[in-house]
């Protein structure tokens, strides 16, 4: 218990960070990555990421199915940053934001890292994901779980959601739903609407700490996600 207070106290420190627009601390600039400005930064298949305005939208339809899972790709690798997002998501929809990651290699992924997880029934929407070429959990951090991960690679799990609590809770149905994810040296804190949803203090010493970022429009049934006014806060620099 000691240790999540602490970790909760880390919590308060990084995250009195995160304003609002146009009221950000001295040192820290926001860069709106889905204005026009910032178009030609990146790259994937025209046939499935196209922009509406200065929303981005991932879809996939009957006739243009995925075979593998898809991404939009930045040209800019991460390392610290703050991400605030909203998205939207059809019911059979699954998506996510991936950071720090690894290019995959053949028959792989395009991209191999940390993931902010995102689906339409909400099962896995606020979790951390991982999936690296040289580590696969899977589910790092569950909804509602602080994870800590050992220099020696060993987990510790702590849950911090009360028992009547549920990811329900902070989450809307059809609608937009904001994302923040807080991502600085071993701390990752990805938060729902305001509320903290999952944690990963990552101590590994072989972790992935710089990489590359973007968005995965998964295989399946067609879908459609979205993603609007994304504002990302450089923390490396």
């Amino acid at each position: 218990m000691k240790y999540v207070l602490f970790i909760a106290a880390g919590f308060l420190l990084l995250t009195a960070g995160c304003n609002t627009k146009g009221n950000e601390p001295p040192g820290e600039i926001s860069e709106y990555i889905f204005s026009k400005a910032y178009r030609d930064q990146w790259k994937g298949s025209a046939d499935h990421w196209r922009w509406e305005n200065d929303v981005l939208t991932g879809e996939t339809t009957p006739n243009k199915p995925l075979k593998q899972n898809d991404f939009l790709v930045w040209d800019r690798q991460v390392e610290d940053f703050i991400l605030d997002i909203s998205f939207r998501v059809s019911s059979n929809g699954n998506s996510g934001i991936y950071y720090r990651c690894e290019q995959g290699p053949e028959g792989y992924d395009g991209l191999l890292g940390y993931q902010a997880d995102i689906d339409g029934q909400n099962t896995y929407t606020g979790i951390v994901y991982e999936n690296f070429i040289n580590r696969h959990r899977k589910i790092l951090a569950a909804q509602g779980q602080l994870i800590r991960i050992s220099e020696t690679d060993s987990v510790y799990a702590f849950s911090f959601f009360g028992n009547d609590q549920t990811i329900k809770d902070y989450i809307k149905e059809d609608i937009w739903n904001t994302y923040e994810l807080i991502v600085k040296g071993t701390l990752i804190i990805q938060k729902l609407n305001g509320q903290i949803v999952s944690v990963v203090e990552d101590q590994a010493q072989h972790r992935v700490k710089r990489g590359l970022f973007g968005f995965q429009l998964h295989q399946g049934p067609p879908m459609k996600v979205e993603f609007r006014d994304a504002r990302f806060s450089d923390l490396s620099r």
